[in-house]
């Protein structure tokens, strides 16, 4: 039997957001997010803030307002904080809707930093690192039924070829993020809690609108050839258009763009189907072209489609200035891989996806939508907890 309540750190985010929509729409269990308050709104107001507008940016059935005011609720805590901040009154205290009765409730644990670079080690640590085994005091605490952990695929790091959904070796990391979500990883698996540990790809908007509240991964690399572009065009008018770059990439390797609608649909399945402890890789059995990619970004940049090199010596300076720029997106577009999904076929049978067709017409347009709306929006915050 499914569970009828679910805890979720991360609700306010990406793919926070997604799975409890995907948890409205395909169960009746209750939802508790912990929720970072702010000076303007509860930790109740700012997740029905995010979960509100995503109904109508998702054309998602309107009913599902209703079930977000009737079945969500958050409750005040930070996951830097030991066993999130959250006491044991919050935990055991009866209250009409039974929010804060956590007892036996299914964990997600979503929220994570997204940074990678060396000054920001000690952030990432206390995020993804020691947030995660606050996390799990708090799930131990409550004696959850199930712990999931949304990590990405991406820590095989900068291993190549078929990756196996199996537990991922420190020794392949490119950067400190890797690292961090291969340490939070072996926190849950050695935490004594029963565990799934979900591997999403690349994740990008919804499938059907294309619209994300994300500012990262595709995003995040097209904001960086974004901003590439305008300093060349202030540097000499026009050169965006005609100046054409060299980057090191594995043009005709797969890179695991996956939607994000779909990455919940297949981990809330997973859920409901009570499939077992194990290693999913939630990721596109039909990924694009790493070339298709970035053709795609650069020309939603307005810059010329780039030419691809496996030699870094064969980049002039104007090539290294962009490589520094899109430094943590590198080993993203070499190093291919394709994902083993045979834990997740095995689980979900025919409702395992089919995979996601993302060719250069469509990956332009999403990353249009991004550029679009650059310069109206705040950029989504690195954190989400």
């Amino acid at each position: 039997m499914s569970a009828n309540h679910h805890v979720v750190t991360g609700g306010t985010g990406f793919v926070g957001s997604a799975v409890i929509l995907e948890l409205l729409a395909t169960t009746s269990a209750q939802i508790t997010a912990i929720v970072r308050p702010n000076e303007l709104q509860t930790a109740t107001e700012r997740l029905h803030g995010v979960l509100i507008p995503l109904v109508a940016d998702y054309q998602l059935p309107e009913e599902l307002i209703s079930e977000i005011a009737n079945r969500t609720r958050a409750i005040a805590g930070d996951i830097e904080q030991p066993r999130c901040g959250i006491s044991d009154i919050v935990i055991t205290a009866p209250e009409p809707f039974r929010a804060a009765q956590l007892e036996g409730a299914e964990l997600w644990h979503c929220a994570a930093s997204l940074q990678y670079q060396d000054r920001h080690r000690d952030q990432i640590n206390r995020t993804n690192v020691d947030g995660t085994a606050n996390v799990v005091e708090l799930a131990k605490e409550i004696e959850c039924s199930v712990f999931n952990y949304v990590s990405t695929a991406y820590v095989a790091g900068n291993q190549t070829g078929l990756i196996r959904p199996q537990p991922a070796s420190a020794d392949n990391v490119n950067n400190l993020y890797e690292l961090s979500k291969i340490a939070a990883e072996l926190i849950v698996t050695t935490s004594g809690l029963p565990f799934r540990v979900l591997r999403p790809g690349v994740v990008i908007g919804h499938s059907e609108t294309l619209n994300a509240i994300s500012s990262d991964g595709l995003y995040g690399f097209t904001r960086s050839l974004v901003k590439f572009a305008n300093l060349l065009e202030r540097t000499q008018p026009g050169l965006s258009d005609t100046l054409q770059v060299t980057m090191v990439a594995d043009a005709d390797g797969g890179i695991d763009l996956v939607p994000v609608d779909i990455v919940a649909r297949e981990a809330v399945a997973l859920s409901r189907l009570q499939s077992p402890e194990n290693y999913y890789h939630l990721t596109n059995p039909t990924p694009p072209l790493i070339g298709v990619a970035l053709e795609a970004a650069f020309s939603s940049a307005g810059l010329r489609n780039p030419l691809f090199s496996a030699d870094c010596q064969a980049l002039n300076p104007t090539d290294r200035k962009l490589q520094a720029r899109t430094d943590f997106y590198s080993s993203y577009i070499v190093n291919a891989k394709r994902f083993d999904r045979s834990t997740v076929i095995e689980a979900l049978g025919q409702q395992a996806s089919a995979g996601s067709v993302l060719d250069l017409d469509t990956l332009i347009q999403y990353c249009n939508r991004y550029v679009e709306g650059l310069n109206a929006r705040q950029p989504a915050a690195a954190v989400n907890r």
